[in-house]
């Protein structure tokens, strides 16, 4: 009866994702910002305001990690369609006063392309187009009902013989609402952790391309052309809960962006025993299933996880691996 209740609970759930859901328009500067990082996050359907508790945390909502007891480090790699790479690593550490700092890079590229003249011939090497984001995070629980964290970012995009960088802030608030509760009526409570998050991210960034090194080395001389090339503000609204003795989680966002509509995410994730759990979500008309399993050497403390998101536009789907270890 319990994993039918389950079953009902994410059926339901990614039901009401999927009716919700819109789709945005795609083409602007930091597209790789908006495809969701970390096999967690991307099994949940990029749900993930409301949670923002592990190494992928910083990306999505920078309070998060200020309930963070141990050191942490995290990895992910996201292998996509057209020899796209989406990774990141992170290192983030608890300090006095229930805060936590951090640190983390994130690296999307293309695959590379053979480079050809005006006239199109070969020109014996390859191009490829590669970013990066250098990032430091401070997070702090200000009282047991709100936490607050905000992220600088460093940007840095190359293309042959053309390089821009920006810099940029994300924000972000957590309010655990269980804690607004007496204690007696919250140890009793059926829903337990109830968070909802909101997030500001890409604050100010701003990439100033000048073509004219290009034009040099691959065109006919051209004098160059200079432009800007403004990410999209974005601000987001999570929830996320816990039920069934804490063994099934619900999470879900809506996220908005200067330039793009409204987008839905819905996730669930449920603990089938105390080290595995199976995942699901929808967001951004894509479906997403995934897995977790937590194991501990020593008095160390890791995490595998795995997920699977379905294509969309015909792009192809793609697989998302994530390693933590907690120290």
């Amino acid at each position: 009866m319990r994993q039918f209740t389950v079953a009902i609970l994410v059926g339901l759930l990614v039901l009401a994702a999927s009716i919700a859901a819109e789709d945005g328009k795609g083409g602007y500067a930091g597209a790789f910002l908006q495809v969701p990082i970390g096999a967690r996050p991307t099994a949940l359907g990029g749900t993930y305001i409301a949670i923002s508790d592990d190494a992928a945390g910083p990306l999505y909502n920078p309070a998060g990690i200020a309930n963070l007891k141990n050191v942490l480090f995290g990895t992910s790699y996201r292998a996509m369609q057209l020899d796209r790479k989406l990774a990141y690593a992170s290192i983030l550490i608890p300090v006095q006063g229930n805060s936590a700092i951090g640190f983390q890079w994130l690296y999307a590229g293309s695959g590379s392309v053979a480079a050809r003249d005006d006239d199109g011939d070969l020109l014996g090497h390859d191009i490829s187009f590669n970013n990066h984001n250098f990032a430091a995070v401070f997070a702090k629980r200000f009282e047991r009902y709100f936490s607050a964290g905000a992220k600088l970012n460093y940007y840095h995009s190359t293309f042959p013989e053309v390089n821009a960088s920006s810099v940029g802030f994300d924000l972000g608030l957590m309010l655990y609402v269980n804690e607004l509760m007496d204690r007696e009526k919250r140890e009793f409570f059926p829903v337990k952790d109830i968070q909802i998050g909101l997030a500001a991210s890409h604050l100010g960034v701003k990439f100033p391309w000048n073509s004219q090194d290009y034009n040099a080395v691959y065109g006919s001389g051209a004098i160059g052309y200079e432009q800007d090339d403004e990410v999209p503000f974005q601000i987001g609204l999570g929830a996320s809960a816990r039920f069934m003795q804490r063994k099934l989680l619900l999470a879900t966002d809506v996220t908005k962006n200067e330039k793009q509509n409204i987008v839905f995410h819905g996730g669930s994730e449920y603990y089938i025993t105390k080290e595995f759990a199976l995942r699901a979500g929808y967001g951004n008309s894509r479906f997403s299933a995934g897995t977790g399993y937590l194991f501990k050497v020593e008095n160390i403390t890791m995490a595998i996880d795995y997920a699977f998101s379905t294509d969309k536009a015909d792009e192809g789907s793609e697989h998302i691996f994530s390693f933590d270890v907690l120290f």
